[in-house]
Parts: C-alpha cells; structure tokens; sequence
C-alpha cells in the first residue's frame, strides 16, 4: 500500500505522499516530514512501506505515537487510520499502486 495522508494542523490540511522506503516525521529538519509543534520529537516516528504494506514505528519519542487512539511502537498502516504524534494528527488514505514498478 501506498498512500496519501492528511496532516492536520489548525486549520491547514496538508498532504504528504508515502513512497517506497522510508519516511522520517519529527520536529528536526532533516526529516522527510517536519512539524513545528514542542510535542513532536525531534526523531519521533518512521513510515516504511514494502511492496504492498506501509509501517510506522515509534522512535523512542517522548510523547509517543498512537495508531487509532492506542499507543504503538510499531504499526501496520491502514486505509482510514488516524495517528497522532505528540498534538499532531494524521489521516491515512490508502491509495492502490502497481508494486509491479518498483526496481
């Protein structure tokens, strides 16, 4: 699965494609996906997505990271999801790709 998720902040909705590999979401600016909130950790979680599935897996963040209202150290992701890292949530959208594209 890849997929398409929502980040939700305030009022804004922003989108962030998952891709082959992996994906760093934290407050540091070296990650994949950054948010600028104190309860995001610096290297808070990881999405990895191998050929049909996308995981994400806690990084020993301070406030941790909950897949559907429950905490997590790792996840298998799912159309319609919701995760929460620190204050911040984030809509999974599960969207079909040809795993027959990828080297």
């Amino acid at each position: 699965m890849t997929g398409i998720t929502d980040k939700i902040q305030g009022d804004d909705v922003l989108e962030l494609e998952i891709t082959h590999g992996a994906l760093t979401l934290g407050r540091g600016e070296h990650n994949s996906c950054t948010f600028a909130c104190d309860s995001v950790s610096t290297h808070h979680a990881r999405i990895t997505t191998l050929f049909n599935a996308s995981y994400i897996e806690d990084l020993d963040s301070t406030n941790g990271t909950y897949v559907n209202g429950k905490r997590i150290h790792k996840h298998t992701l799912h159309d319609g999801d919701t995760v929460m890292l620190g204050e911040q949530l984030i809509r999974v959208v599960k969207t079909d790709i040809d795993i027959t594209s990828v080297a």
